[in-house]
């Protein structure tokens, strides 16, 4: 089986810039929004994540992809011009109204080791990208035929302004060492993230879980035949309480199983899942039962067996009945007539 560093250094260009969508999303809890932007004209963006609503306007980190063929790594040059690129388009183009507080170079397979050199020395990097800019960028930046980009007073009084060290590189192995690498790379192949963790239930009610407890109560109600008051009633019961726990077990397997394919998962994958669960069971919450109690039983025996899966892994039995409690949460199937 690859490895996932492997894995990564033969993504094509899109797949690069998908994971690296997904990716940031993941890394970056202070990204307010993470943009895909990676096609022609993209002024040496391939992927942002902005920190503020401000966007552009504001502070943001730029994800500068480079899928390189085979044995071959980011160099000096290429990454000069893409350096450039972003001064000329700020500065020039207008495209964005502040530069880059962190700009990083994704190459995969790898960057070379002058190119390593100067961008651990900040200070060297800048001046190599002024020493050089009529060698890489002069005609690099508007390789299509535009006209040669000249380093202008404007654009040589922002490089020498700009805080090198806010550039960085991340190559395969540097990303494999992130827990969010896997998953994101799995949405990106559509891969099965294996199992998701158990969900237990907290020992104090939810806020989230009020609604089809809710019904629940009625239900044990009608099946004592004397109301229960309140759910916590039920929990201290000889006869019930047991049941109303697994219960509540159930509701939190499938939000946990829920939380974890959202974040690993296709989310058609996901939203298949939950339709198939609701179409096999409905139909047996449907038949006419003598008590409430009877029609609750029944679904969740029907549940344990059914063969649900998502991404070709059979999904646990307390997942399938908790997702049940979920359509109950969510009006789409309640326990109550």
């Amino acid at each position: 089986m690859k490895s996932l560093a492997i894995t990564l250094k033969e993504l094509e260009d899109d797949q690069l810039e998908e994971f690296i969508e997904l990716f940031a999303e993941r890394i970056g809890t202070g990204y307010v929004a993470v943009h895909r932007l990676g096609q022609a004209n993209d002024k040496g963006r391939d992927v942002v994540g902005f920190l503020t609503e401000a966007k552009h306007e504001g502070p943001w980190h730029l994800y500068q992809c480079k899928r390189k063929t085979y044995a071959s790594s980011l160099g000096l040059g290429e990454a000069l011009v893409e350096l450039g690129k972003v001064f000329h388009h700020h500065a020039e183009g207008g495209a964005y109204k502040t530069l880059p507080t962190k700009y990083v170079f994704v190459s995969p397979r790898g960057i070379s080791g002058t190119l390593r050199d100067l961008i651990l020395n900040p200070s060297d990097l800048r001046a190599e990208l002024l020493a050089k800019w009529d060698t890489h960028c002069k005609t690099g930046i508007t390789a299509r035929g535009g006209n040669p980009t000249l380093l202008t007073p404007k654009l040589k009084a922002l490089i020498e302004a700009y805080d090198f060290s806010q550039v960085s590189y991340l190559s395969a192995t540097d990303i494999v060492k992130h827990p969010a690498a896997g998953p994101a790379l799995g949405r990106v192949l559509r891969l099965p993230p294996g199992e998701a963790p158990v969900g237990e239930a907290p020992a104090a009610l939810q806020p989230e879980e009020i609604e089809y407890l809710d019904q629940l109560r009625l239900v044990y109600g009608e099946a004592r035949g004397a109301a229960f008051t309140t759910v916590d009633a039920i929990l201290t019961d000889a006869q019930y309480g047991p049941d109303l726990g697994e219960h509540r077990t159930r509701f939190f397997e499938a939000s946990v199983f829920d939380r974890f394919h959202r974040d690993n998962t296709d989310p058609q994958a996901l939203a298949a899942f939950q339709r198939d669960i609701y179409l096999g069971v409905i139909g047996i919450h449907r038949r006419v039962h003598a008590t409430g109690y009877q029609r609750l039983c029944a679904v969740m025996d029907h549940a344990s067996l059914m063969a649900t899966a998502i991404g070709g892994t059979l999904v646990r039995v307390t997942v399938r009945q908790g997702v049940c409690h979920h359509l109950a949460n969510d009006g789409k199937m309640k326990w109550t007539p």
